[in-house]
């Protein structure tokens, strides 16, 4: 058989054909430079343009991760030079709908890889898929306030990404006038950021955003300068002056800087505790967040959204946490609500009311202990994920483009990450509705044969819904034996929404008793 061959903008790659979990064939292209390598006095510095190449250029293996360290055994690996996309096509011909694809992972942890995303179900539905990877933690998000490390490189690798696909993806048989950008958690924040930031205009057409909004407490981070004097210091460098820390920090390996910028992050306890990622970098020549995202986030969403969260989002949080956790976020729950909410700057006086009225909804008159942990969940997912992207759906309600919001709580009993973490609790956590999109066979084994019926109509239903919102803006073109009814978007007095469980359910006012109580925090923290 002849490999597939293509020319981009910087050269000819040569991919290859690979059957498909459902017993058919495709053709990808792996391991594509999008930008050059940011190695030497490029690391830290926005994306730079990637050098033509003669000949033709194997395509056949994946480009190396960007380097990080796994969240939970710690293993360091990836490396600096990791700017590379994935893209994977039915055929070399014709026009069809494309789905660029954010990985998400805390910005620490992840790539655009297949073992995790295995586009199969997705490409047969008729679009062209790409998986990008970007630099991650401190790698890609130093800030130290100035022109030379402006933070935010991670982001703006993602906006680099999006401008090949823009300019190449037609020789691959897909539509550049019809780009869907989508990401889960990190990856769905990131998404919000492209429709946010003045750098990403015109570079996509429609966006789903899974389970993570710019509103999020760990979506933007404080204090970027002292986690880079703090993480200098870890590796033998006390200085409080930015050329002093960026020099060194571009003499020590990746894996050195990662590991040190590891021992920093706290991962013990129920809210975890990232120091590196997205911040305000308006000293950048060419700002990404020129505002606080608070504020951008106001502008709203101009392009049509699916927006939407798992119903147990928080059993993340509870992930191999002890006794003592619970007892610490008893004992110390005003302080980490403080914290979790950045209220010491917007609003110091009011941290004791907030926590008291958050207290009192999840918990009552009760001490947190492991035998609350049900309301933990439900806790640290509102917290965490919830809250925020009610607040944007709220933003979305008065907007002219649509917005599609649902809540998936199908709590299968082949949940990867229950199995995966022998986690016995109910409900459908943090990443639930992921093996329904993509082939992962990075934990197949894990549910190979345990892909029961209800699993198998999921997994067709999320599929055409994301695949008919890509190619045509609309998730639910027709109602039928699968699709059993229509989802309506938002309107200013209607907060329409769909419950993705066994079946399908249109609704209105998800979590409505929930989003009160944090309707009201946002009001005791603004009378300040």
């Amino acid at each position: 058989m002849n490999l597939p061959t293509v020319i981009v903008k910087q050269g000819w790659l040569r991919g290859v054909n690979v059957q498909n979990a459902l017993g058919e064939s495709y053709i990808t292209f792996r391991g594509i430079p999008y930008a050059a390598p940011p190695v030497g006095n490029l690391r830290f510095k926005d994306p730079q343009l990637v050098q033509p190449w003669t000949g033709v250029r194997n395509a056949s293996q994946e480009g190396p991760q960007c380097a990080q360290a796994d969240l939970y055994s710690g293993e360091i690996f990836g490396d600096d030079d990791c700017l590379y996309l994935n893209v994977t096509t039915k055929s070399l011909t014709g026009s069809r709908p494309v789905m660029v694809w954010i990985h998400g992972g805390a910005f620490l942890v992840g790539d655009g890889g297949c073992e995790k995303q295995g586009p199969d179900y997705l490409v047969e539905s008729g679009i062209v898929y790409v998986g990008i990877n970007y630099r991650l933690g401190v790698l890609g998000f130093l800030n130290l306030d100035d022109a030379e490390a402006p933070g935010n490189m991670g982001l703006k690798d993602q906006v680099a990404a999006l401008k090949w696909v823009k300019e190449n993806i037609s020789q691959f048989g897909g539509d550049p006038n019809n780009i869907t950008i989508f990401g889960h958690s990190a990856g769905a924040s990131s998404v919000h950021y492209q429709l946010l930031s003045p750098l990403a205009k015109g570079l996509f057409n429609k966006a789903i955003i899974q389970s993570g909004v710019v509103l999020m407490p760990w979506a933007q981070r404080p204090n970027a300068i002292l986690s880079a004097q703090r993480l200098a210091s870890a590796l033998g460098k006390d200085t409080t002056d930015t050329k002093e820390i960026l020099e060194y920090l571009r003499t020590i390996p990746s894996h050195q800087i990662i590991g040190a910028s590891t021992k920093l992050t706290s991962m013990d306890t129920l809210n975890k505790n990232f120091i590196f990622g997205p911040t305000i970098d308006d000293k950048s020549n060419a700002p990404f967040l020129p505002e606080h995202p608070g504020e951008l986030a106001k502008n709203g969403i101009e392009v049509p959204v699916i927006i939407g969260y798992t119903s147990h989002e928080g059993l993340f949080n509870v992930l191999g946490v002890s006794d003592d956790k619970y007892t610490k976020l008893d004992e110390e729950f005003e302080s980490t609500v403080s914290e979790d909410l950045q209220l010491a700057e917007r609003a110091a006086s009011k941290v004791s009311e907030i926590a008291r009225e958050l207290r009192k909804f999840y918990f009552g008159e009760n001490s947190i202990t492991e035998d609350l942990v049900d309301n933990v969940v439900q806790y640290c997912g509102d917290l965490h994920f919830v809250q925020g992207t009610h607040k944007t759906i709220e933003i979305q309600r008065s907007k002219k483009t649509p917005t599609y919001v649902y809540r998936f709580s199908y709590d299968s009993p082949n949940a990867i990450m229950k199995k995966l973490r022998k986690l016995d609790l109910k409900g459908a956590g943090h990443g639930a509705e992921m093996r329904y999109l993509f082939v992962i066979t990075k934990y197949r084994d894990l549910y190979t044969d345990e892909y029961d019926s209800t699993d198998e109509i999921l997994r067709k239903r999320l599929v055409r819904m994301w695949t008919d919102f890509a190619k045509t803006g609309n998730p639910t073109l027709v109602v039928d034996d699968l699709i059993t009814v229509k989802w309506e978007p938002v309107t200013a007095s209607r907060k329409n929404y769909l419950e993705i469980n066994a079946e399908l359910t249109a609704s209105e006012n998800p979590d409505q008793e929930m989003w009160e109580v944090w309707q009201r925090v946002e009001a005791i923290a603004d009378d300040h």
